[in-house]
């Protein structure tokens, strides 16, 4: 991923029926938040109202390529939407505003009686996690800054109920020099695979170490995965291919990033035996991961 603004500077800018998802408790259904299709993730069922969770994906990265992943972060107790959005006719690119809009649908599905979602969601909690340039788009909306490609306009300013970010195979290194982001006091986690060869382990971790305003950040390397092991398949059509090769299985990468994403979330909102997890007994215990926290 390095050149990563700079690459894609020249490129430029009816909700259905829930259905079960085939191995779990979790609901997926299709609707459109702001000019963008998404799809939203939820347990079936709950015993309180949920934190939603943006996904936003990878360039070019069709949003159903998440799905896996996605109904695994729901099924630990969010509501995750994934939405899809083009700058130009062939070509998906996250955006930062896509924090914005969630939070309006959110609230217009609360005020709806005859919405599920509504029903399930919770209108002041927002969690962000992100693919490659979808980590990046989260970082930057983080940080305030209106950065190009992810911002077109004159500022942006994220929705106060943003609480973490989650950045999956995210770097901010553009062209040869890291761009050092100074979030607004959110708490910040990267995900990336010891095989990336799109956004390499060394850009990731210099991006991680020089990132500022996080009262908490941590740096997970998935041992095995490559840039692609948190989708249903790899190197989707379309995507910028990663020519490494992951060596564990899909189900393996996949759940284990969507294990450490969900227990970031559930940490830094308050639940203790997730912030245990998270701090003690994760990097101890887990032999697909290593862990550093600052």
């Amino acid at each position: 991923m390095r050149g990563l603004i700079a690459a894609t500077l020249s490129l430029l800018l009816l909700t259905t029926a829930p259905v079960a998802s085939a191995d779990s408790g979790v609901r997926h259904e299709e609707t459109r938040i702001a000019a963008d299709a998404a799809t939203v993730w939820y347990p079936a069922k709950a015993d309180r109202r949920l934190p939603v969770a943006l996904l936003l994906p990878g360039a070019n990265v069709r949003r159903a390529h998440y799905a896996r992943f996605a109904a695994m972060v729901a099924d630990y107790g969010f509501v995750v939407v994934v939405p899809e959005r083009y700058v130009m006719p062939g070509y998906s690119l996250p955006s930062e505003f896509a924090l914005t809009d969630v939070m309006d649908w959110v609230r217009d599905r609360v005020a709806d009686p005859n919405s599920t979602v509504g029903q399930l969601v919770d209108p002041t909690t927002l969690v962000v996690t992100g693919h490659s340039y979808g980590g990046a788009a989260a970082l930057y909306a983080a940080a305030d800054r209106c950065q190009i490609p992810f911002c077109f306009g004159l500022g942006f300013r994220h929705p106060p109920e943003l609480k973490a970010v989650v950045g999956h195979g995210t770097n901010t290194t553009i062209g040869s020099t890291v761009d050092a982001v100074t979030v607004r006091d959110i708490p910040v986690m990267y995900i990336n695979g010891a095989d990336d060869g799109v956004s390499e382990l060394d850009e990731a971790y210099q991006s991680f170490t020089s990132l500022s305003g996080a009262p908490s950040a941590a740096f997970v390397n998935l041992l095995g995965v490559n840039h692609f092991g948190l989708a249903d398949i790899d190197n989707p059509p379309g995507a910028a291919p990663d020519l490494r090769t992951g060596t564990v299985s899909r189900a393996e990468s996949i759940a284990t990033a969507a294990r450490w994403t969900a227990m970031w979330f559930l940490a830094q909102l308050g639940d203790q035996a997730a912030r245990e997890y998270v701090y003690e007994i994760g990097p101890r215990t887990d032999a697909a991961v290593r862990v550093e926290i600052r």
